[in-house]
């Protein structure tokens, strides 16, 4: 009977020092999901517990809870690309980002859908900042199509850039 007790004692104290040794080991961090609907058809976005998520008028806009990177996501059609981006510079120009005129403009094709990708030369408090613009076509089914703005300082497009990878990933799906 001993025995036994001590049998069941060590296990329920592996069993408790395994639980308590958990958050140590990698566990995923917690996450929330956006669904995406603007679009026409409803998708989800994964972005951080720690990531604010603030709705925005035609879309919704993600930040890195160290304010280094901010994701601008919202749905358009070629009608109004055109207000999208200068809505985008003006929100830009708010923050204190100063944008040059040089543009590097480059088309590709992401899970059949063609995306138009720019990096924007851009300056914020005096050095260099990432600026990026993202558009695509809708996609089948879809009457709208993404416009995407990203923001982010160079470190911290460096140090969230899993984070990043991971949203863009949703947003650019096939």
């Amino acid at each position: 009977m001993f025995r036994r007790l001590s049998r069941l004692r060590a296990i329920v104290f592996a069993g408790c020092a395994i639980l308590a040794a958990a958050p140590l080991w990698a566990v995923p961090a917690a996450a929330k999901i956006i669904t995406f609907k603007e679009t026409g058809v409803g998708f989800p976005i994964e972005a951080p517990d720690a990531w604010r998520v603030k709705v925005i008028d035609r879309g919704v806009e993600i930040s890195s809870p160290d304010k280094a990177v901010t994701i601008q996501v919202e749905a358009t059609d070629a009608a109004n690309v055109g207000s999208v981006v200068e809505s985008y510079y003006s929100f830009l120009r708010k923050q204190g980002v100063k944008i040059r005129q040089q543009i590097d403009k480059r088309k590709n094709v992401i899970g059949g859908v063609d995306v138009i990708l720019m990096d924007i030369q851009a300056t914020f408090a005096g050095g260099p900042t990432v600026v990026k613009l993202m558009m695509t076509d809708p996609r089948p089914q879809e009457r709208k199509g993404l416009f995407i703005g990203y923001w982010a300082s160079p470190r911290g497009d460096q140090k969230h850039e899993d984070i990043v990878t991971g949203i863009m990933t949703d947003l650019l799906r096939p």
